[in-house]
């Protein structure tokens, strides 16, 4: 019987970033000082861009404040925001240095903090714990694989063997199918590629995780990486260039991709990472008005808006509903070129104003789920919160609040906090109620402070003062909370 051949339509949907997703993803992740830093590399790479001179020339005439450089948020005491819709706030700003001299570099009551700060590779990840929806069996487990890593971030213990450590050693019983499924949270964690098994499995989830996995190289590069990882590890580039069916181009394209990838994601945290002397410019100031009410304020620097040029605008208008071919060929590339440089310009300040709605978004989220702390500053007042609830609450996608929280720093009347510092699980009451383990923590370090000095407690009895409290802890969650916060046992204590 002669063979026959079908065409079949098959629909589906990819989601594919296009380049104006990935620059907004871009400028959401940069703290207030790097975004200065990248708008000024974009004013000198693009000739349309430029700052709006009748914005200087407005704020050369005003009295030297600073006041300009922010935009306050006010909320009620419900914690609704009502400074208008989030599409009238602007965040189009251009280079600091383009700002007059007699300006101030920060606005009156903005303080920027230097301190010294340094911390282990293994405590960035368990800060990263809170982020994610553990039950307490989880999160000891969770724990124990961070622990197992090597100083690269990679995990070369079986599994099989931190099973049988985790109920011989710690009396913690678990299942292969639960390890793999916590040690999949664990890849989930940032930088890409920790808790991989072996290289392959690193670069493979780099890849996944990068914010562009679905376009078409990062397509290739993964096929790259499953079926011919041994070639390329014997750098084979003809081997994989024919089957792959690769064209040149496309070839030199993979291997650009392949040389960003990082085989030790471990080392770029470090073993002890340092931030000595750093400077710390808050990017959202929280203030209360001292009418019940909270203001929250988007720290924007000294950064103008920015506009297209108007020359180039005009130029481009001169040449609309014109034939191409009426044009000669310097002229037509020279609308090619501009026009290609001001649809980029406009897309950098669209990028700019959506990063601010986010920025607003995400601190609002903080902030209604964290108003009792935002009100009195104290700590014990803190919810359980996680990027899913902040996300879910806002309406953002989960990994656009990963970025915000990353690296951002909020001012508050009590002090300067990182946002992520307010993401924390929750432990369970004995009323079955939820709290945060940041609020179990902080009544233990209020009962060791006022124990007897000459007869410390044990960790039996610290669990037992705080189950008279209300906390359903066990003397082994007491003795890792101990560990955490740094208290000696309880003969070192005297």
């Amino acid at each position: 019987m002669p063979s026959s051949q079908v065409n079949v339509q098959v629909q589906s949907q990819v989601q594919v970033l296009k380049p104006q997703q990935m620059l907004v993803s871009e400028l959401t992740e940069l703290p207030v000082d790097a975004l200065y830093e990248r708008v000024d590399r974009e004013l000198k790479e693009n000739v349309s861009l430029e700052t709006d001179s009748d914005y200087r020339e407005d704020r050369d005439t005003e009295s030297p404040d600073g006041t300009d450089a922010t935009e306050d948020y006010s909320t009620d005491s419900a914690g609704d925001f009502d400074g208008g819709s989030i599409d009238d706030y602007t965040a189009d700003y251009g280079s600091p240095d383009d700002i007059p001299d007699n300006l101030p570099k920060a606005r009156s009551g903005i303080t920027e903090v230097v301190t010294q700060e340094v911390q282990s590779f293994y405590d960035q990840l368990e800060e990263q714990i809170g982020f994610f929806h553990l039950t307490p069996h989880e999160e000891e487990i969770i724990r124990y694989l961070i622990g197992s890593l090597d100083d690269d971030g990679l995990l070369h213990i079986p599994l099989q063997q931190i099973q049988d450590e985790l109920e011989v050693y710690h009396n913690i019983l678990t299942s292969p199918e639960e390890l793999e499924h916590i040690l999949g949270i664990l890849q989930n964690f940032e930088p890409a590629g920790i808790g991989a098994r072996s290289l392959q499995e690193c670069l493979i989830l780099q890849v996944e995780h990068a914010p562009d996995h679905d376009s078409p190289t990062k397509q290739q590069l993964l096929q790259l990486l499953r079926t011919h990882f041994d070639s390329l590890m014997l750098n084979h580039w003809d081997r994989i260039r024919r089957s792959m069916r690769l064209s040149d181009a496309e070839v030199s394209r993979l291997r650009r991709e392949v040389q960003r990838l990082n085989p030790r994601p471990g080392s770029s945290m470090g073993e002890a990472v340092g931030r000595n002397l750093q400077q710390i410019t808050p990017d959202f100031i929280v203030e209360d008005d001292g009418y019940g009410q909270l203001t929250l304020t988007l720290n924007n620097g000294q950064l103008p808006p920015l506009r297209v040029n108007p020359d180039d605008i005009q130029f481009l208008k001169t040449y609309e509903g014109r034939d191409s071919r009426q044009l000669t060929h310097s002229e037509r590339d020279a609308v090619t070129y501009l026009r290609d440089r001001v649809e980029k310009a406009q897309g950098f300040i669209n990028a700019l104003q959506q990063r601010q709605q986010t920025l607003i978004a995400t601190m609002q989220g903080i902030m209604a789920f964290q108003r009792p702390f935002f009100e009195s500053g104290d700590e014990s007042l803190l919810r359980p919160m996680t990027l899913e609830d902040v996300a879910g609450k806002m309406g953002i996608h989960l990994s656009t609040v990963s970025r915000v929280s990353n690296s951002k720093w909020v001012q508050t009347p009590f002090g300067i906090y990182p946002l992520r510092w307010f993401f924390s699980s929750a432990a369970r009451l004995q009323d079955g109620d939820e709290v945060s383990v940041r609020n179990i923590k902080a009544t233990l370090q209020e009962i060791v402070d006022a124990e007897d000095k000459a007869a410390p407690l044990s960790d039996g009895a610290l669990a037992q003062l705080l189950q008279e409290r209300g906390y359903a802890v066990a003397r082994r969650t007491v003795a890792k909370y101990r560990e955490q916060m740094g208290i000696p046992i309880a003969r070192l204590r005297k």
